[in-house]
């Protein structure tokens, strides 16, 4: 089958490969999303991986399915308080061997209504991730720091929870609506801006750390008694929820090319030419 493979030097490269085998159900994949985190990991010590994980497949039966990218054991401490992304069992990989080919083996899944387009239906699983991180932040007055495709779900998974949203980022064509106050919490999607949002949020609010965002500096969270939390990844029981979300938000349409076009669509990806990139085999 054709993937995507990346080659001795860590770049993407079209390749035929076997078919994958082993447990799980095979799947046809019908698109899979670029998400910033595969683009961190085009590096020589990953040779030969086959990356994607927002994934739509097709099983045999004919059920379109969001893919789950990885999933906790359920039943540890870490799992069982809501830090599933923790548990010792959360890396080992549910997609086989990525999204970006032909098809794939899978081990976890959610259905995916008929109102969703296979294009849209790759937002399942970033959105899911996007939906776990909002639950540690407080209601009210909220700066997004980043307005990549994950700071733009942020915003809008916000505005439908009636947070009053404040949006920013170092492209000034992409930043939202101006900070024109200190905020109850603030929300890293990108890297940098760690220090903006640490001066915007009020004393006592809330810094939470989507992204590598770099150092964040001490005294301010110290002198202000900030809470600073982290969050990444998706559960099954978020990618459920986000199902059930997606139609009702208002979301930046994807850039669908052919999976034969991934250099040319990662390209106007990292030249920020387009929000989101989603490959169709």
């Amino acid at each position: 089958m054709r993937a995507v493979v990346l080659d001795a030097s860590g770049r993407p490269a079209q390749a035929d490969i076997p078919k994958p085998e082993g447990p799980g159900v095979e799947v046809e994949i019908r698109a899979c999303g670029l998400c910033g985190s595969d683009v961190e990991k085009l590096r020589p010590e990953l040779a030969g991986a086959v990356l994607g994980h927002e994934v739509v497949a097709l099983t045999p039966e004919g059920l379109r399915l969001a893919l789950v990218h990885h999933a906790g054991c359920g039943r540890c401490e870490r799992c069982r308080s809501g830090h599933e992304s923790t548990c010792e069992a959360f890396p080992a990989a549910t997609i086989r061997p990525g999204g970006f080919a032909e098809r794939a083996r899978a081990d976890a899944w959610v259905e995916l209504p008929h109102a969703v387009t296979d294009a849209l239906g790759t937002y399942v699983e970033p959105l899911a991730c996007v939906l776990r991180g909002a639950e540690r932040l407080p209601r009210g007055r909220v700066l997004v720091v980043g307005q990549g495709f994950v700071g733009r779900l942020f915003a809008a998974v916000l505005r439908h929870r009636g947070d009053n949203v404040f949006a920013v980022d170092a492209d000034p064509a992409r930043s939202g609506r101006e900070l024109d106050g200190p905020v109850a919490a603030a929300v890293l999607c990108a890297s940098g801006g760690a220090e903006r949002a640490l001066a915007a949020v009020e004393p006592a609010g809330t810094v939470l750390v989507f992204a590598d965002a770099g150092a964040l500096p001490a005294e301010p969270v110290y002198r202000k008694e900030l809470t600073v939390a982290g969050s990444r990844s998706a559960t099954r029981e978020a990618m459920e929820r986000a199902v059930a979300l997606l139609p009702e938000l208002e979301l930046p349409e994807p850039e669908v090319l052919p999976l034969a076009r991934f250099e040319e669509g990662l390209e106007r990806y990292r030249r920020r030419k387009v929000l989101k990139v989603v490959f169709v085999p």
